[in-house]
């Protein structure tokens, strides 16, 4: 017999779950005060055990600690099923209504059904996406002329935070790279065929997001729960009761209305500089502008380095090397872009060469740690053209397509939660008020394989109950969710 279809059910299993011990040095707090507060993981034999947890400290008059949304509920309910659970921890509650619920919901987002016969032929249904692991930058290089994929060519990037990465295209002219970056990171790829040419085209993959299918809806929009009218009774006296603790704070203040302002000064208009064209001049050590050229009436494009500190011309073999303001030495030759593209130098030939002074718009100069972002080809320094129309004047060639510049959303930076300190008389005397509502935040406590971990943090000014939730798993894949309280007189 193969099945076509299947209803799944939920099996409440209470050993997926784990508990611990939390405790904190006093029994109550005054405002201002340090709490001190440790947790205490064992399991059901004493031995310690060891997990990730996130804690959420918040003030129970501003804020209810979320019952509908939690670690629970997100990973044995909603995540297995299709479509949008509005509430789903409603559903993992212990009352009969909620188990009703429960199987109501099963019946309507727990069905499967199989293609039996397509099955058969081994034709499976995949993800249209795949499981990301990594963040990736991929893309195809074919030949400008015929448009065929270019094998074993070297594809090469350079970022912003300093590193450089190295590949080559298979036999389809496909590439990829698996990296991590944070996000605001600019990349500059460029591509060859095997033998070093650049009269390639580099085409990137565009970036992939899953679509949007179900947005989620506010709690304060969902339907009247049971009980749900007594307890907003409770919040908005609550609220109320705050709003005159915090009018104590404020009885200095006076609202002051001020007659209609007009604004007569000449609108200051952003300057578009075409050097900001390409991402990397961005971070340039000096730049030179065609006002600066224009003023020393240069003749040959050497002329507008003269004076620039760091920089030496040779006129002799028409060469400029740059001083590493960190090592204080002179380099070699410096990596030279114009309008984006890097120019090689070659025997006998400059590529300052290919520019007249007529054409330049803007120069600037990378040296010493500035010039990371290039890889090792910025070693020497780096010096970026940008010419008056874009492209360098009267060479065809310079089209080219065998690089881009990008900025990819990446990853996101961590960022620590603040939190005043009141650990001197002069801190806790400030008239500034405190009216945090969270209290503290933490979304990587570790709990050590001894069982323990610690954390430490202020009361704000009001007496009130903190709500402090803990979500998170322990190291033997059991799920923690817990909500204790913490009480400020």
């Amino acid at each position: 017999m193969n099945p076509v279809s299947e209803r799944l059910i939920f099996n409440k299993n209470d050993n997926a779950q784990a508990k611990f011990h939390f405790s904190t040095d006093k029994p109550f707090y005054q405002p201002r005060e340090q709490i001190s507060s440790e947790i205490v993981f064992i399991d059901t034999e004493k031995n310690p055990l060891a997990g990730h947890l996130s804690v959420a400290i918040t003030d129970n008059t501003d804020i209810e600690a979320d019952t509908l949304y939690a670690i629970t509920s997100s990973l044995l309910l909603s995540s297995e099923l299709r479509g949008y659970i509005e509430s789903p921890g409603y559903y993992l509650q212990d009352h009969a209504n909620a188990t009703l619920a429960l199987d109501h919901l099963m019946m309507t987002h727990g069905w499967r059904r199989y293609d039996i016969p397509e099955v058969i032929k081994g034709n499976y249904t995949r993800p249209a996406i795949e499981f990301e692991t990594m963040l990736e930058i991929s893309g195809t290089v074919k030949s400008v002329l015929l448009g065929r994929p270019v094998a074993n060519g070297e594809v090469v990037y350079f970022s912003t935070d300093g590193s450089v990465g190295l590949t080559e295209t298979n036999a389809a002219g496909l590439f990829r790279f698996d990296i991590h970056y944070p996000d605001s990171t600019g990349f500059f790829i460029q591509a060859r065929n095997r033998k070093g040419g650049e009269y390639v085209e580099l085409f990137l993959n565009p970036e992939k997001f899953p679509k949007l299918k179900y947005a989620p809806v506010s709690a304060s929009l969902l339907p009247v729960a049971m009980n749900q009218e007594v307890s907003s009774v409770v919040t908005v006296s609550d609220f109320i009761k705050k709003a005159e603790q915090r009018s104590l704070y404020d009885e200095d203040m006076r609202a002051i209305h001020l007659n209609e302002v007009v604004v007569t000064a000449k609108r200051i208009e952003k300057k578009d500089e075409a050097r900001l064209r390409y991402w990397m001049n961005e971070s340039s050590d000096h730049t030179i502008y065609r006002e600066r050229i224009e003023q020393r009436a240069a003749i040959r494009v050497l002329d507008i380095f003269q004076g620039i500190p760091g920089v030496r011309i040779n006129y002799d073999s028409e060469t400029i090397t740059i001083r590493d303001a960190m090592s204080f030495r002179d380099s070699g030759l410096p990596l030279v872009i114009i309008d984006g593209i890097p120019i090689d130098w070659e025997p006998g030939f400059s590529p300052l060469e290919m520019v007249s002074v007529q054409d330049i718009e803007t120069v600037d100069i990378f040296k010493g740690p500035s010039a990371a972002i290039f890889g090792l080809r910025g070693g020497n320094g780096v010096i970026s053209i940008t010419t008056r129309r874009g492209v360098p004047s009267d060479n065809s060639d310079m089209y080219r397509f065998n690089y881009a510049s990008i900025n990819p959303a990446g990853f996101q930076k961590p960022v620590e939660f603040y939190a005043p300190k009141y650990d001197t008389p002069e801190s806790k005397n400030l008239s500034i008020p405190d009216f945090r509502t969270t209290l503290y935040w933490k979304p990587d406590l570790i709990v050590s394989d001894d069982g323990k971990a610690s954390f430490d943090f202020y009361a704000s000014d009001f007496p009130t109950t903190y709500s402090v939730v803990f979500e998170g798993i322990s190291n033997d894949g059991k799920i923690i969710r817990q909500v204790e309280t913490i009480v400020i007189k």
